[in-house]
């Protein structure tokens, strides 16, 4: 593996034209020039003369000596090491791209040239891009290679530790689990950047390895943040986490920084192109429309310009520092704020929505109050319907009686004269007088019975109507009751019933009965049959646990695409000449509401339909 990864890399520098030795001033003796030692690491070593009498003539100036990545820099005058930063061996880790300062007062006493000795702790990073200098003023590039480590690494822990306490039951868990890993994993990428900082003494390539890991796992959950919020597409998504698995494969089992740097460099090309594209979704025509957006927007190109920035230093494309340290903390804080933003749009929403479903509710109540109102209408046009019926049924009957009475007082009459006048026809009248009075008592009996049985059967359906009451009944003899009131619009129709069933003792409101056979026969009556007429066959069983009733007609059926509606309120065929299409709706609630019942339909054009309706016994109790 460091073989290919060596070549790899090497053939990577060699495309983009880096050299491994910038071109060295006159003042400046290279003694040896990136020579391989024992355990695999590259020593660089030079000489200058000039620089120690500068410092002397000026000890207020400083030597600037040049980024050096993964490297150890020692500094011997008089054959002494006067200044060093990680160790030589590599066993202990100062900081990855520290830069050595040294004031020039440390040279007052030097009477030897200056020794800069160079170790690089892999054959990638065996380059710098220009010799030591002595400069005025005190550089402040440890500031972006070191300070802001420590600084970055807090920002990112209190920064899982904001969003936990912020967004917690606020935003999906998943979403708020993947924020707080990218914080978390990013922060051991500036820890172990700077490991003697924190008080950690490892080995170059432990620190390499858990800082490499720690970047491309919390880039790899800020990328899924970036899915979540629908910047970048799935098999986007899923391309980065199996980049990122092959990389963390080849640092974990690594041997040499070469092939952990390797290992490093294969997600860069992704990250980038993710990055941008996230970009670009934003920046499209009607997406960077509100502020969470716009947030969302800096906080993708603070981070884009900081991967940018930090792969052409690590590349030697350009003299610069790190600045991922400033890069990652300020778009994590970014998104901390299109989170926040999002979730403030959201309680604004839910404000919007709550007071929207206020007014949904009351329009509501105040369609259900007005379908009440239509219902009860429907129900006393039924009991308009109920008496007009009972009138005309009462009418013939007591127009009988009045026939009858009327002949009688006639009949009498005349037997009286005959009685008074004419004795001799008095016992042939007597007979005649007699058969007619018969015939006519018996017409008188008839019609005043008829009619005495419409007005019990009509007190009582009125009365359950009227005065809704529980009492225990024969469910079979009610509803024969119940269609006594629609003989008379049932025989205009030629409708015959054929009513069979089992004598069952019901306790519930008798009048839920009245108006479910009515409505049901209304139905019949208006849409199943024509004037030629036709039968209904009603059956009434049960079982151990509920009670049966089978409605059947053989009329012209319903269309298909219309039994899933045939229960909705105000759902008519008739255009609205054959009622409100309320009548199957009413029957649906008193058997699924007030029964706690189902009713079925079965139906084909031109075959009938079938209405099944079962009633569970525990019903009655209630």
């Amino acid at each position: 593996m460091h073989e290919l990864s060596i070549g790899v890399l090497l053939f990577l520098s060699s495309l983009l034209g880096v050299e491994s030795l910038p071109e060295t001033p006159p003042d400046w003796q290279v003694i040896n020039s990136w020579e391989e030692t024992a355990e695999g690491h590259f020593n660089f070593t030079a000489k200058n003369d000039r620089i120690v009498q500068e410092c002397q003539r000026h000890p207020e100036r400083h030597i600037q000596f040049p980024l050096t990545i993964h490297s150890s820099t020692q500094v011997i005058v008089n054959g002494k090491i006067i200044a060093t930063t990680s160790s030589p061996d590599f066993q202990h880790t100062k900081s990855f791209y520290g830069v050595l300062v040294l004031s020039c007062l440390q040279l007052r006493d030097a009477t030897t040239s200056l020794e800069w000795r160079l170790k690089s702790y892999t054959q990638y990073f065996a380059w710098f891009k220009n010799f030591p200098r002595v400069v005025e003023e005190y550089p402040q590039t440890n500031v972006y290679s070191e300070t802001l480590n420590i600084v970055a690494a807090g920002i990112l822990f209190s920064l899982s530790l904001l969003y936990a306490l912020l967004f917690a039951n606020k935003i999906a868990k998943q979403k708020l689990a993947f924020l707080i890993c990218c914080n978390f994993f990013t922060a051991f990428y500036f820890i172990f950047n700077s490991p003697e900082f924190f008080g950690l003494s490892v080995s170059m390539l432990v620190a390499h390895k858990i800082a490499d890991s720690g970047l491309w796992l919390g880039l790899m959950c800020f990328i899924h943040v970036l899915y979540l919020e629908e910047l970048i597409l799935d098999w986007m998504n899923i391309a980065y986490k199996v980049s990122v698995a092959v990389a963390l494969t080849f640092i974990l089992f690594a041997s040499t920084g070469d092939a952990v740097q390797l290992g490093t460099t294969i997600p860069f090309p992704l990250t980038i192109l993710l990055s941008g594209y996230a970009i670009y979704q934003l920046l499209k025509v009607g997406m960077l429309k509100s502020k969470k957006e716009f947030v969302q927007l800096i906080a993708l190109a603070i981070s884009f310009l900081g991967y940018w920035h930090d792969i052409l230093v690590v590349t030697a494309m350009i003299d610069s520092f790190p600045m991922l340290s400033l890069g990652m903390p300020g778009s994590y804080i970014f998104i901390l704020l299109s989170i926040n933003e999002s979730i403030d749009n959201t309680y604004a929403e839910r404000d919007q929505l709550k007071e929207l479903t206020e007014k949904l509710q009351q329009t509501n109540k105040e369609l259900h109050h007005a379908q009440d109102e239509l219902v009860k209408s429907e129900k006393m046009a039924v009991m308009g319907r109920a008496v007009a019926r009972i009138a005309h049924e009462l009418n013939t009957p007591i127009y009988s009686a009045r026939s009858a009475m009327q002949n009688i007082q006639t009949q009498t009459n005349r037997f009286l004269d005959l009685a008074q006048n004419n004795k001799q026809q008095l016992m042939e009248k007597t007979r005649q007088y007699g058969n007619d009075l018969a015939v006519m008592s018996n017409v008188l009996y008839e019609s005043l019975s008829r009619a005495a049985e419409l007005v019990r059967n009509f007190k009582e359906i009125s009365v359950d109507q009227i005065n809704v009451r529980k009492k225990t009944f024969n469910l079979l003899e009610y509803i024969k009751t119940s269609l006594v009131t629609l003989e008379e619009s049932m025989r205009r129709k030629n409708i015959t019933v054929n009513l069979q069933g089992d004598n069952i003792m019901f306790y519930h409101d008798p009048s839920l009965f009245y108006q479910l056979i009515n409505n049901l026969v209304s139905n019949t009556e208006k849409y199943a049959y024509s004037n030629l007429g036709g039968i209904i066959d009603i059956k009434l069983s049960e079982s151990p646990n509920e009670i049966i009733l089978i409605y059947a007609d053989y009329g012209a059926g319903i269309p298909e695409k219309n039994l899933p509606r045939i229960f909705d309120a105000f759902f008519t065929t008739g255009g609205g000449s054959k009622g409100l299409g309320l009548g199957l709706n009413i029957v649906y609630s008193i058997v699924n509401q007030k029964l706690n019942g189902e009713i079925t339909c079965i139906s084909k054009e031109n075959e009938g339909t079938r209405f099944t309706v079962q009633i569970p016994k525990g019903v009655e109790q209630l």
